[in-house]
C-alpha cells in the first residue's frame, strides 16, 4: 500500500478532478434528462446541480484546487494561478470525466440526453450569450474565492468558496434553462454531443462551449481590472491613468502560453516564503489595504449588472408562466361553459398545471437572485463593500463609517445606475423573441394583482431597509471572531445578505415584483 500510495501521489490532483467532475455531470445529467416529469421538477434542477457542485469543490479543493470545469481551468491559467499543461490536462480530464457520466446516466436511465438547442423564442445567438455571461460569473466568482490574495491571507483561507462558487449555479440556472438549457459548462456541453451521438448538434454544442470559454476570458479581466493588487503581484505593473490604460493592463497580465507567473515574481514569492506567516497576515500593509477607486466602480458595476441582469431574465420567465396560466384558466373555463362540466376531474388537473408551473416561476426569481447577491458579495466584498444597490449606498454614506464614502457615494450610485440600465438592454435584447410575441412577458413597475401603491410603498420601504440594516452590520463592522482576517468581517456576511434578498423578495413578488 506504500508504494501504491507513493506512485499514485502525484496524480491525485487527476483523480480528484475526475471524480468530482463525475459527480458534478452524473447529478447534472440525472436532472436534465429530457422527460421532465420523470425526475424532479424544473424549479430545482439548478439547486441539485449547485449543492452536487458545492459538496465536489470542498471535497476536492485541498487536492486539486477543485476546478471541477474547463472553463474554470481555463481563467486559472489565464490569471497565472497554473501552469499551462496542467490547465490542458484538468480540461481533457474533466472532458472524458463528463462524457463517462453522461454514459452512465444514458445506460442508467435508459432516455435521451437533453439536446443541446436554444429554447422556444430564442435564438442560437440568446443562448450563446447567456452560456457566456454565466459561465463568466462562475470563473469570476471561483477567481475572486479561490485564487484571489486579499480573499485568502496566509494561515487564514477562507471557509466560503464553495459556497460562493456552487450558488452560481442557482443564479444562472434559472435565466439559462430558459434560454439555453442552463448548461454552463464545457464539459456537459460537450459529453451530451459526443454520448447523444447527435451530429446535428455539434456545431451548436461547439459554439456554446466556445462562449463559455470566452467567458473564462473576460473572467480573467474583470479579476485583474477588479484586483490590480494580483497584477502588482505578478510583477507586471499596473498603468495608472484612463480606463483604457488600466484595462491594457488587466489583458497584459494574461498569461496564454507562457509559465505561471514571471521570473521576477516567483523570486520574490520564494524569498518571502521563508518569513513568519502570522506576522504577515498581521502586517500593516495587509491591515490597511484599500483598493484603488477605479477598482471599486467596477466591482460595483459588475456585481450590479449580474444582479439586474438575473432578475430581469427570470421576471420575463415568470410572466411567460403567469400569461399562460391566464389563457389555460380563460380557455378551460370556456370549455367548462360551453359542455357544462366544470366539476369533470379533467379540467380540474388542466388548471393545476399552469398554476403549479407559476409557484415555481415565482419562486424561481427571488431565488436566483438572492444566489447572484450572496456569490457576488462574497466574491467583491473585500474590493468595494459589495452594496450593488443605491440604497445601501446611500444608508452607508448616511453612516459615515467610511472617511472616503461622503465623495464616493455618488460615483457609485451613478456606476450602479448605468450597470441596472446595461442589464435591462441585454435582459431585453435576449428576450426580444418572446416580447414580439407577447408584449405581456416583460417586467412591469406597478402593484400586483388586488395590491395597491400603498401596500407597494411600504412593503418596498421595509425589506429595502432590512437589505440596507444588514449589509450595513456585515459588512462594515469588524469582527471580532476572526480579528486576523483582513479581507473579510465574518464568514458568513454572504449568506445574511442573500438570504435577506430571498426573503423580501418571496413576499414582495405579488405586491411590486420584489425590486428592492
Amino acid at each position: 500500500m506504500a508504494r501504491l500510495s507513493e506512485w499514485a501521489l502525484p496524480y491525485s490532483p487527476y483523480f480528484a478532478e475526475f471524480i468530482g467532475t463525475f459527480f458534478i455531470v452524473f447529478i447534472a445529467g440525472l436532472l436534465l434528462v429530457s422527460d421532465s416529469d420523470f425526475v424532479g421538477n424544473q424549479i430545482w434542477r439548478p439547486s441539485g446541480i449547485s449543492f452536487a457542485t458545492i459538496a465536489a469543490i470542498s471535497a476536492t479543493s485541498a487536492v486539486s484546487g477543485s476546478h471541477l470545469n474547463p472553463a474554470v481551468s481555463l481563467a486559472f491559467g489565464l490569471t497565472r494561478k497554473m501552469f499551462w499543461p496542467r490547465v490542458w490536462a484538468y480540461v481533457i480530464i474533466q472532458v472524458l470525466a463528463g462524457i463517462v457520466a453522461l454514459a452512465a446516466v444514458r445506460v442508467m436511465m435508459n432516455r435521451p440526453l437533453p439536446i443541446v438547442e436554444p429554447k422556444a423564442f430564442y435564438s442560437l445567438l440568446d443562448a450563446s450569450l447567456v452560456e457566456g455571461i454565466y459561465s463568466a460569473v462562475y470563473c469570476f466568482v471561483a477567481l475572486n474565492c479561490m485564487g484571489s490574495l486579499e480573499n485568502n491571507p496566509r494561515c487564514k483561507r477562507n471557509q466560503f468558496f464553495a459556497l460562493a462558487t456552487g450558488l452560481v449555479i442557482v443564479a444562472g440556472g434559472h435565466p439559462a434553462t430558459e434560454v439555453s438549457g442552463g448548461f454552463l459548462n464545457p464539459a456537459i456541453t460537450i459529453s451530451c454531443v459526443v454520448v447523444g451521438n447527435s451530429g446535428q448538434e455539434i456545431g451548436r454544442a461547439m459554439l456554446l462551449a466556445g462562449a463559455q470559454a470566452l467567458g473564462a476570458l473576460a473572467a480573467a479581466v474583470l479579476f485583474f481590472l477588479c484586483r490590480p493588487e494580483e497584477i502588482v503581484a505578478l510583477g507586471v505593473g499596473v498603468r495608472e491613468g484612463a480606463g483604457c490604460s488600466r484595462i491594457c493592463s488587466a489583458v497584459n497580465a494574461l498569461n496564454f502560453c507562457s509559465k505561471r507567473k514571471p521570473r521576477a515574481a516567483e523570486e520574490e514569492e520564494e524569498e518571502d516564503s521563508h518569513s513568519d506567516d502570522d506576522a504577515d497576515v498581521e502586517s500593516p500593509s495587509a491591515q490597511k489595504y484599500r483598493p484603488s477607486l477605479p477598482a471599486r466602480i467596477v466591482s460595483e458595476f459588475v456585481g450590479t449588472y449580474v444582479v439586474v441582469l438575473t432578475f430581469g431574465l427570470c421576471a420575463v420567465s415568470t410572466n411567460r408562466a403567469a400569461y399562460t396560466a391566464t389563457k389555460t384558466e380563460l380557455a378551460l373555463a370556456t370549455l367548462n361553459a360551453e359542455f357544462k362540466s366544470a366539476a369533470a376531474p379533467d379540467d380540474a388537473v388542466g388548471v393545476s398545471r399552469p398554476r403549479a408551473d407559476m409557484a415555481n416561476e415565482v419562486v424561481s426569481t427571488p431565488y436566483s437572485t438572492g444566489a447572484a447577491v450572496l456569490s457576488l458579495t462574497y466574491a467583491l466584498a473585500s474590493v468595494s463593500g459589495a452594496q450593488f444597490n443605491p440604497a445601501v449606498t446611500l444608508a452607508d454614506m448616511l453612516c459615515s463609517r467610511d472617511p472616503y464614502v461622503w465623495a464616493e457615494a455618488p460615483t457609485r450610485i451613478l456606476t450602479q445606475a448605468l450597470a441596472g440600465i446595461a442589464a435591462a438592454v441585454t435582459y431585453m435584447f435576449v428576450s426580444r423573441g418572446q416580447s414580439e410575441a407577447v408584449p405581456e412577458y416583460l417586467p412591469r413597475l406597478g402593484p400586483g394583482t388586488d395590491f395597491s401603491w400603498t401596500t407597494v410603498n411600504m412593503g418596498e420601504m421595509v425589506f429595502t431597509m432590512a437589505l440596507a440594516y444588514v449589509i450595513l452590520c456585515m459588512t462594515t463592522i469588524s469582527s471580532p471572531r476572526y480579528p486576523k482576517a483582513s479581507s473579510t468581517s465574518s464568514f458568513d456576511f454572504g449568506l445574511a445578505v442573500g438570504f435577506t434578498y430571498m426573503a423580501g423578495g418571496w413576499i414582495l413578488q405579488r405586491i411590486s415584483g420584489g425590486m428592492m
